[in-house]
């Protein structure tokens, strides 16, 4: 054991962890994946930590232009907490000459260790375990906590898995016919409501709380689950520390539970302290996209106003929710369009002027809304995912597929371009602003819907005004006011 532990290492304890929020409505959480967050020239972290852990908490890095980036623009930005695309051992590929290829990591094969992939020291067998802990203390000497994206909802294989192995249509959901349920369209899904392997969700889960010091957890297709799993497990990390954040992808997934028993968003009243993605929101904000199918939102003008202000009053206009902290508002997440890509794509005669305006006026709303704010690394300054393939530049309908879901598309579609942070330089310091507000504004971050609809009330919604005027009492006593209309208003 002791070799599993870093020189300096100071593990972490409830008392000592500071910089866990007191209260979840007050956090603003950045997504990023490991290896686009520093495997760019752009990064400034060095070349031999590109991509790893120690590139990921390399201090004093910066671009071409001499502005920060990597671990010193989170701090400057402000955020409460790093959320981790999958860190655990995941299934790889490899091209003909056995090189890794790309893969954001959703397809688990051992649960409990660090994947090597991202170790800096590729020899010493226990590096993952050793740089993922110095990674983690690092942010939290920094004031940030840091959040895992677990997958516990499927594995990489079926027949052959060491779950199937050990207790042959036990540890899955089966069809009469012995074949596998499919919930998660990737082969199978896991019986959570199956005595041991909740019990490995919790153990596993336990495991990283209290050896790594992780802060919280992001469910992967959380759905797929059942209510009681995630209660146990919300106990269970109480147990540990209380202010460890659950939030997870709350979709109505499969058929092998029964309606009442998925932990998907419309049972919120059934899981208290269990936070959901507010896809509603989200949609109301920037637009829908699913399956390609892509329709307009509020900041591209669409109708919407009635839906924002359910949005900015905590969402319990959608979905019964117990309290704010259930409530996981974002705009851009790892899948589908950035937010940036999204607004190119609907508006391709917008000036970069005006889509800079859109962009800004969706972050603003998300950082504004009640609830957890969630954002993927890079939407305050226009992150891109469209990569020009082919001839004379222009785009192919392959480029805007990868963009659409680049889960295994190359560096040069998926990396972080940290220039973007001085091209989007007053970009970057208004949305930095919003979430300083966020975390320091009790107004905005308010712990029960008793106290949203004491203090807050919408003056204005009407159908395709544009306008959404939000009113808040308290100290604050401010207004808001969200126009998606390309003039300005005179506010009396």
């Amino acid at each position: 054991p002791k070799r599993l532990v870093p020189r300096g290492y100071e593990k972490v304890t409830k008392q000592k962890a500071s910089w866990r929020k007191a209260n979840a409505c007050s956090s603003v959480i950045c997504e990023m994946h490991l290896r686009d967050f520093s495997i760019s020239e752009t990064s400034g972290v060095k070349k031999s930590y590109r991509g790893t852990y120690l590139g990921a908490c390399q201090k004093g890095t910066r671009n071409a232009h001499g502005d920060v980036t990597c671990f010193d623009y989170l701090k400057r930005m402000g955020y409460n907490y790093v959320q981790l695309q999958p860190v655990f051992d995941h299934h790889k590929t490899y091209d003909k000459g056995g090189k890794l290829l790309y893969n954001w990591g959703y397809d688990p094969e051992n649960y409990n260790v660090p994947d090597r992939q991202f170790a800096a020291d590729q020899k010493n067998p226990v590096a993952p375990i050793l740089e993922l802990k110095k990674m983690i203390q690092a942010y939290h000497e920094a004031g940030m906590g840091v959040i895992m994206d677990v997958v516990y909802n499927h594995t990489y294989s079926s027949y052959s898995s060491p779950f199937q192995l050990s207790v042959p249509a036990y540890y899955y959901r089966m069809h009469d016919n012995g074949s596998f349920q499919d919930g998660s369209g990737c082969g199978n899904e896991t019986a959570s409501e199956k005595e041991m392997y909740r019990k490995y969700m919790i153990d596993s889960l336990t495991y990283w709380a209290e050896e790594f010091g992780v802060d919280g957890f992001r469910f992967d297709l959380m759905g797929l689950h059942d209510v009681a799993t995630m209660n146990a497990i919300r106990s269970a990390m109480d147990d540990i520390d209380s202010r460890i954040l659950l939030y997870g992808e709350g979709w109505d997934m499969g058929i092998g539970l029964p309606v009442d028993q998925k932990a998907k968003k419309d049972n919120a009243a059934l899981m208290p302290r269990i936070g959901f993605f507010n896809d509603n929101a989200r949609d109301a904000v920037k637009g829908a996209e699913v399956y390609g199918h892509i329709s307009n939102g509020y900041v591209s003008g669409a109708p919407l106003e009635d839906q924002i202000a359910k949005s900015l009053l905590g969402s319990r206009g959608f979905v019964n929710y117990l309290m704010p902290g259930q409530v996981l508002n974002y705009i851009e997440a790892h899948d589908n369009y950035n937010l940036n890509d999204l607004m190119h794509h609907l508006h391709p005669h917008d000036s970069p002027e005006d889509i800079e305006k859109r962009i800004y006026l969706a972050n603003a709303l998300n950082l504004t809304m009640q609830g957890m704010c969630f954002m993927q690394l890079g939407q305050e300054f226009q992150r891109t995912k469209m990569v020009a393939t082919g001839e004379d530049g222009n785009y192919t309908e392959a480029d805007v597929k990868r963009a659409m879901n680049s889960y295994n598309a190359p560096d040069a579609i998926n990396q972080v371009d940290w220039n973007q942070v001085t091209l989007k330089k007053d970009l970057v310091a208004k949305v930095a602003k919003l979430i300083e507000r966020k975390q320091t504004v009790p107004e905005l971050s308010y712990r029960s819907y008793a106290d949203i609809y004491d203090n807050l009330y919408v003056a204005k919604a009407e159908y395709d005004s544009g306008i959404v005027e939000l009113h808040i009492s308290g100290k604050l006593r401010e207004t808001f006011v969200f126009n998606n209309m390309k003039k300005d208003l005179e506010i009396y």
